[in-house]
């Protein structure tokens, strides 16, 4: 196992859309809600460049403050192109959220602070790194490439 790609949580993608939607038609507009998740839908399951689409048709109808915060989330998708590929990972089955990992580190730093346990902060980062490498099944790998076996 290795890393095979690098994918923007859908969580921060959905947190800016929906700032770009308050921005645009206010708070709670039934008809802005929908928008959003159909432009969700779209990155989802449709992809980056369908999605990009939907955005850009509609900020060509705003003007002004609208405008800009459109500006603003096309930026935001801009800048992250790469890394938004949300049908190519649910078809290879991969999580396109954050909460396994962020679930992973705060397992990882209850453990580390355990009763009793005292680290310095090299230490500390030391055994969090052995500790990664083992619950990620990549510790040979890793040792594998560090040290590779000479013939």
């Amino acid at each position: 196992m290795g890393w095979d790609a690098l994918g923007l949580d859908f969580y921060h993608l959905a947190e800016n859309v929906h700032r770009g939607r308050r921005a645009v038609f206010g708070e709670s507009d039934a008809a802005g809600v929908t928008w959003a998740g159909e432009v969700l839908h779209a990155f989802k399951h449709a992809g980056y460049d369908a999605a990009w689409d939907r955005l850009v048709s509609w900020r060509s109808g705003l003007r002004g403050s609208k405008r800009a915060a459109a500006d603003g989330l096309l930026g935001y998708v801009s800048a992250r192109r790469e890394v938004i590929r949300y049908p190519e990972f649910l078809a290879k089955g991969w999580s396109i959220g954050s909460g396994p990992t962020e679930s992973c580190c705060k397992t990882r730093t209850q453990r580390l602070k355990g009763s009793g346990m005292r680290w310095d902060a090299d230490n500390a980062e030391a055994v969090m790194a052995l500790e990664a490498l083992r619950e990620s099944d990549l510790s040979t790998t890793y040792w594998q490439t560090l040290f590779p076996a000479t013939s």
